[in-house]
């Protein structure tokens, strides 16, 4: 059964070569590495070209398309993909040698019914420092109240997911936030997801990681939430992202998830206390506590 994986890379010479490597070293070995670059300028093109010509599963695609930008460019990626199964894939991580058949098996255990994605974690990790911590992912979101307030959606990098959910992520949307805040809203709405509760990657902290480093931790995570207490509650980009979802894909949602998504891009419009009984009564939280999301809502101005 085949597995596309697809990595978005630019300007990543320092990393692309171990990347493909931990790749080449899977266990399962039914995969086929999908590249496309993004104008990078410092050697990552040649990398690549140089894997190409060593081994028939790398495929360099060289479209002319560049400047995407980290969302728009793994969304481009998808229609070069017609395998069973898609893993995006960031050119910075170090992927465990089991990554790729310990997340096929649970995907081939869920018997999707229809579009579905299975995550895993990661443990964040540094070169010179080694092992940060050994989790990523703190939290396992299952239904759009607990995930709204994330500001996010669970890393791109860590997910697996069918040809049904390729069809539904790749279809247009008027804005991005991330790629991977659209992978999660469309398993939540219109399809499955699955966790695999086991770090299978490092995820490498640098300067240059795109989404920031990783708390690592509930207690780093609270402890951010007061360093970065100017920051607001809720991002413009992913209130802007969760709009365009719905304006694309609103009518095939059921009516208590649509009603949910309304009530969440209605909340900057009300008053601070119309803001919170809302808050209340929908039964939102942040991370699955609502004490996390009223301390949040206390110390941060909204948007």
């Amino acid at each position: 059964m085949m597995v596309d994986i697809l990595m978005a890379t630019y300007n990543g010479a320092k990393y692309v070569d171990e990347q493909i490597r931990s790749f080449c070293r899977q266990t399962y070995s039914d995969w086929r590495c999908i590249v496309h670059d993004d104008g990078s300028t410092d050697g990552t093109q040649q990398i690549i070209r140089e894997w190409v010509s060593r081994d028939p599963r790398i495929v360099f695609i060289e479209d002319g398309v560049q400047g995407l930008g980290p969302a728009k460019h793994f969304i481009h990626m998808l229609q070069y993909s017609d395998a069973e199964w898609v893993m995006w894939s960031d050119q910075d991580d170090v992927w465990f040698a089991d990554k790729v058949a310990t997340m096929l098996a649970a995907g081939q255990r869920a018997a999707f019914k229809g579009a579905g994605v299975v995550y895993a974690n990661a443990m964040l990790w540094n070169p010179e420092k080694g092992v940060i911590a050994p989790i990523n992912t703190l939290f396992y979101p299952t239904n759009l109240r607990d995930t709204l307030f994330l500001n996010s959606g669970v890393q791109g990098a860590s997910a697996l997911f069918n040809a049904a959910m390729r069809e539904l992520v790749k279809t247009p949307l008027s804005f991005y936030a991330m790629h991977d805040h659209v992978l999660l809203l469309a398993g939540l709405t219109m399809g499955e997801v699955v966790y695999v509760k086991k770090s299978l990657m490092y995820y490498r902290q640098h300067n240059a990681n795109v989404t920031g480093n990783a708390p690592g931790s509930k207690w780093r995570k609270f402890e951010l939430m007061w360093t970065n207490r100017h920051v607001p509650v809720v991002s413009r980009e992913h209130l802007h992202g969760l709009r365009a979802f719905n304006d694309c894909f609103g009518e095939q949602l059921k009516s208590d998830d649509e009603d949910v998504i309304q009530t969440f891009l209605h909340l900057p419009e009300c008053s601070w206390l119309r803001r919170f009984h809302i808050i209340r009564q929908t039964r939102f939280t942040l991370m699955g506590s609502r004490m996390l999301l009223w301390i949040k809502l206390c110390i941060r101005r909204y948007i």
